[in-house]
């Protein structure tokens, strides 16, 4: 198999850095994106010695996120959108923000071989710029695009269709409508990136078991990555968010069972 499943999200809380883990240690995963938080103990370590490891840029604040964030209270996308085109919020803050999440993750002992971002926020362009520049900086040269080949993105909406996940397609084909622009400047500035990028819905609501096995079987010849988002759910956190990260955890044992 040519494909690589990533995990995002890693040193969020426990409950999804024990999920990460132990997929890692299973060679079910082989690249993690690992985000920085002060406020948990997680090292490099933790993952086994088989997994490429990523920085994982979370600018929209969450409970975990220990005040290392550029904004201290939680935010969506579109008010950080407003922020930055009302300068209310700086590139300057912004690259900050990213120097100290750097710093963090590496403390922990990870290399840092490519960044994307916590619920992609670097599709807006000004996020994007600052993401390339402090890339630059540090000698990276891989970024995460959110890029499909036509003939698979056509498949791809039709199984979500098929697997129950219809209310996420108007989002999916929004970030990768918004991920044709990133390639174009991805390409132009020779970045790395890869060219099949398969961000698996939210788990929850549909047959994700049944879509993940068909997506990796459709895609098992290419140099695709499948994003994922597992966790273990605990009486602490049994809201929806969380028992879908449990589906995916799941699903992924399952499938290599």
């Amino acid at each position: 198999m040519s494909y690589k499943i990533v995990a995002d999200d890693y040193g969020m809380n426990v409950e999804i850095n024990q999920a990460i883990s132990q997929l890692a240690k299973k060679n079910i995963i082989s690249k993690v994106s690992v985000m920085a938080n002060a406020s948990v103990r997680y090292y490099v370590n933790d993952l086994g010695c088989n997994v490429k490891t990523g920085m994982h840029l979370n600018l929209l604040s969450n409970p975990e996120s220990a005040g290392i964030t550029c904004n201290k209270k939680n935010t969506s996308l579109l008010k950080m959108v407003y922020l930055i085109y009302t300068n209310q919020l700086s590139i300057c803050q912004i690259l900050d923000s990213i120097n100290q999440q750097y710093n963090i993750i590496k403390s922990r002992g990870f290399e840092i071989s490519y960044i994307d971002t916590h619920q992609h926020v670097h599709i807006v362009p000004k996020i994007l710029k600052s993401v390339i520049t402090f890339a630059k900086t540090k000698g990276i040269d891989s970024i995460r695009c959110i890029t499909m080949e036509r003939r698979y993105f056509i498949y791809y909406v039709y199984s979500l269709m098929r697997f129950g996940f219809i209310a996420q397609i108007p989002k999916m084909i929004l970030l990768y409508a918004m991920g044709t622009l990133m390639k174009l400047k991805f390409d132009k500035l020779q970045i790395n990136y890869c060219k099949n990028l398969i961000l698996m819905p939210l788990a929850g609501r549909g047959d994700y078991e049944g879509l993940l096995k068909e997506l990796l079987n459709k895609f098992k010849d290419s140099k695709a990555e499948v994003v994922v988002h597992p966790g273990i759910a605990t009486g602490k956190v049994s809201c929806d968010k969380y028992y879908g990260r449990y589906i995916e955890y799941n699903s992924l044992l399952h499938l290599w069972d």
